[in-house]
C-alpha cells in the first residue's frame, strides 16, 4: 500500500508574550481542498496543496505548536525571585477537505472517510501532547528558586524553558517516528474492515 500520509508538526519557540493569560490555550483549525473522482486523484491532490512546511514536501495535516510565556521578577532576600509567570499556547491544525462528486464510487467515499479520520487523529495527538507540556512548563518556572541578581533569574528561566521545550519536541518527534511504522498497516486493517462490512450487506 502507498504510504499515504506525511503529517507533519511545527513547532515554535517559547515566544515573549506581554499579555499572556495563565494556562490559556488558543485553537484554531483550516481547511484546504482537495478535488478527484478516485483515490488516486485524492492522493495526488494532498501532494500537491497540502501544507508546505518548508522542507520541500507537501504534507496531508500538520499542526503548529507554539508556548509564548511571560515572566516578571521581584526582589527577594539577598536576591531576585519570580513574581509571576504565565505560559499560552497556540495551536493551528490544517486538515484536508474533499466534496466529493456525485459520480464518485462509493469504494472512494469510503477510502477518504478512514483517512480523513485518521489525518484528524494523528493531529489530535500532537494537540493534545502540546496541551500536557503547558501546566508542567509554567509550574517549572514558577517554582525555580531566586537568584542573586535577576539578571541570572532571567537567564534560569531562559534555560529552563528551552529545556523544557527541546523535551517537549523530542515527545512529538518520537510520536512521529512511532506512527511512521504503524501507520500503513492501521490503514490497511481499517480500509479492509470497512470494505468487508461493506460488501457483506
Amino acid at each position: 500500500m502507498k504510504r499515504i500520509l506525511a503529517l507533519c508538526l511545527t513547532v515554535g519557540a517559547i515566544l515573549p508574550a506581554t499579555h499572556a493569560i495563565s494556562g490559556e490555550i488558543r485553537e484554531r483549525t483550516t481547511f484546504f481542498m482537495v478535488r478527484g473522482k478516485s483515490f488516486d486523484d485524492l492522493y495526488r491532490e494532498l501532494g500537491m496543496k497540502g501544507p508546505d512546511l518548508g522542507q520541500g514536501e507537501r504534507h496531508a495535516g500538520s499542526t503548529d505548536v507554539a508556548f509564548k510565556a511571560n515572566a516578571t521578577y521581584k526582589p527577594t532576600t539577598g536576591g531576585c525571585g519570580i513574581a509571576h509567570a504565565e505560559v499560552r499556547l497556540d495551536l493551528h491544525t490544517t486538515l484536508p477537505r474533499w466534496s466529493g462528486p456525485k459520480n464518485g464510487s462509493r469504494e472512494t467515499q469510503i477510502l477518504w472517510k478512514i483517512l480523513r479520520g485518521d489525518i484528524a487523529t494523528h493531529e489530535a495527538e500532537h494537540s493534545r501532547i502540546a496541551k500536557s507540556w503547558l501546566k508542567r512548563m509554567e509550574a517549572t518556572i514558577r517554582s525555580l528558586k531566586p537568584q542573586p541578581s535577576c539578571a541570572r533569574m532571567e537567564a534560569l528561566v531562559n534555560s529552563e524553558t528551552r529545556t523544557l521545550l527541546k523535551q517537549h519536541d523530542d515527545e512529538q518527534l518520537a510520536f512521529d517516528a512511532a506512527e511512521s511504522k504503524r501507520i500503513d498497516a492501521r490503514l490497511e486493517r481499517k480500509i479492509n474492515q470497512q470494505l468487508h462490512r461493506v460488501a457483506s450487506r
